[in-house]
């Protein structure tokens, strides 16, 4: 197929408009991808689903990994070698590309540490406390991954990231909203907690929950803001307080989990004066 109308984005492979995401390169390189290449790196943690910076998420270049003569000599990629004896490959769809615990590592030296820990949680998460169904992977297998490739470029960032990832959060907001408070000197909370009514009820369920203080944490994105989830969260706010639980709502301006900004810390401020009032004590 050819015409002056169509575009080359890889040779012997025409499109009708340019590809520019990650995700609409490696459909168009997918029709070209030869044996021995695989998509890798933040690539592959894209097409996994995990949560990843914008820029990565608009790069307009894949991460392709080869063994041998089969590295990839095109646009819109960057080359990789693949040691193939100690990195698993598996299929999405069409796609062969690098099993989850291995781009997970594999990207590292390529994000910072918390979008690291972000995208980790995403891995050993999915939504499995929403639908039930089981995530990609366990913490137990990053961590035996990350033993298996001591020389990889920024396996030290991996190896501080997997300290630091947890099962339980949902989204990239709730893990920086845990990362700030923990960073901060609070208590770490619980993911995904129900709170139980008199009667064993179920309330609500939290993002982050402080049961032994009854303090609660949500993280709240605007962006996905809607009239029916306004009322959600008043009704939620309503029944907390009806069995003395305290829900402190926070926003994408107040969770900052460098605490660099104003309010971040004061955000940080409110909680811990509400777990002191509730007999918390910080540690000395």
């Amino acid at each position: 197929m050819a015409g002056p109308d169509l575009i080359r984005p890889f040779n012997s492979v025409r499109t009708l408009t340019p590809v520019r995401a990650p995700r609409e390169i490696v459909e168009a390189y997918a029709l070209r991808q030869h044996p021995g290449q695989v998509i890798s790196h933040t690539t592959a943690l894209l097409l996994w689903g995990a949560p990843l910076p914008r820029s990565v998420e608009t790069e307009e270049a894949i991460h392709v990994s080869s063994v041998g003569a089969a590295r990839p000599r095109t646009a819109h990629t960057i080359p990789h070698r693949l040691y193939p004896q100690r990195t698993p490959v598996t299929m999405l769809g069409d796609i062969h590309l690098t099993s989850p615990e291995v781009s997970w590592v594999m990207s590292a030296p390529l994000l910072g540490l918390d979008a690291l820990i972000a995208a980790g949680d995403f891995l050993v998460t999915g939504s499995e406390p929403y639908d039930g169904a089981p995530p990609l992977t366990t913490i137990d297998a990053l961590a035996a991954t990350v033993a298996r490739r001591p020389g990889d470029r920024g396996i030290r960032r991996a190896r501080e990231a997997l300290e630091q990832v947890r099962y339980g959060s949902l989204s990239n907001g709730e893990t920086r909203m845990r990362l700030m408070v923990v960073r901060a000197g609070l208590p770490e909370p619980e993911l995904n907690y129900w709170v139980l009514g008199p009667l064993g009820d179920r309330v609500a369920m939290l993002d982050g929950a402080y049961p032994e203080f009854q303090q609660a944490l949500e993280y709240e994105s605007l962006l996905h803001q809607s009239p029916e989830k306004f009322r959600r969260d008043i009704r939620k706010q309503q029944e907390l307080a009806a069995i003395d639980w305290n829900l402190h709502r926070l926003t994408s301006e107040e969770v900052d989990p460098r605490l660099r900004t104003p309010a971040s810390r004061a955000a940080v401020a409110r909680i811990r004066a509400a777990l002191r009032a509730r007999g918390w004590t910080p540690p000395r």
